[in-house]
């Protein structure tokens, strides 16, 4: 029989030093989800299990399921557009996290921009994350001032057991045919706005892209040349240059299994 030390241990989950912050596995998971759907690589900028370690978080990181994401690049500083703002959060909540957009205005003294996430249904969440998720769900924004949500309510039931069943396979690339596919519906994208044509273009980066990183890389490929003031064919280009040594890869491997 085992000891209560044991049984304690068991219900504990494990925790992850993930990308500079401390995560249990499940939320990790979210994470990856989410960045999957919006073809991003989030930069954490606050986990999870950190007591007052940031007060103007109000112990909503106390426990599990508490994530900061920051809206700004890593590099260069400059705030993401709205369009990727929301990306973030919507990306977030489809998967089963209470998530909103904060802005510098929202706290004194003011925090950075960022998307304040927490895992609905995390069994170590603190209490003050278990109210923020009552919040969401009834359409507030979390935080002290008891506003409205600041985003679509489409997933506010959603749970991340739920989003995985729906989508078993979600850690693994298209197949041939749904890229084949993909190709053929974007020729007929002529008209189409930049975003549209970026979303296309990122899942069609995730058939050859084996990796979180590498579609990043492309992603950002595609932004940086779009914000030079190139067009949508050579942004295109600049996003296959930087996945054409793993397409040559795929290619290969491909003609030797026949």
């Amino acid at each position: 029989m085992p000891s209560v030390g044991e049984e304690w241990g068991q219900l504990m989950p494990k925790i992850v030093e993930y990308r500079g912050v401390s995560l249990n596995q499940r939320t990790i998971d979210m994470i990856e989800a989410a960045e999957s759907i919006s073809g991003l690589r989030f930069d954490l900028t606050q986990g999870s299990y950190n007591a007052g370690g940031v007060q103007a978080s109000a112990g909503t990181h106390d426990g599990g399921g508490a994530v900061d994401i920051s809206l700004k690049d890593r590099k260069t500083k400059v705030l993401f557009p709205k369009s990727r703002r929301e990306l973030v959060r919507d990306s977030a909540r489809q998967v089963g996290f209470a998530a909103w957009i904060r802005d510098p205005s929202q706290s004194s003294p003011p925090w950075k921009w960022h998307v304040h996430a927490i895992a609905i249904g995390d069994r170590d969440l603190s209490d003050d994350a278990r109210d923020q998720v009552t919040a969401y769900k009834n359409g507030r924004n979390g935080l002290a001032s008891n506003g409205a949500d600041d985003g679509p309510r489409t997933w506010v039931k959603v749970t991340w057991e739920q989003w995985e069943k729906a989508h078993p396979n979600w850690k693994e690339p298209f197949t041939a045919a749904q890229y084949e596919n993909l190709l053929r519906e974007m020729k007929t994208q002529d008209a189409a706005t930049r975003q549209e044509v970026l979303r296309q273009a990122i899942w069609m980066l995730r058939f050859n892209a084996q990796t979180v990183d590498e579609r990043a890389a492309a992603g950002k490929a595609f932004d940086d040349a779009i914000a030079a003031g190139q067009s949508l064919k050579k942004a295109m280009a600049a996003a296959t240059a930087v996945m054409s040594p793993i397409n040559a890869s795929l290619a290969e491997a491909a003609k030797k299994n026949g």
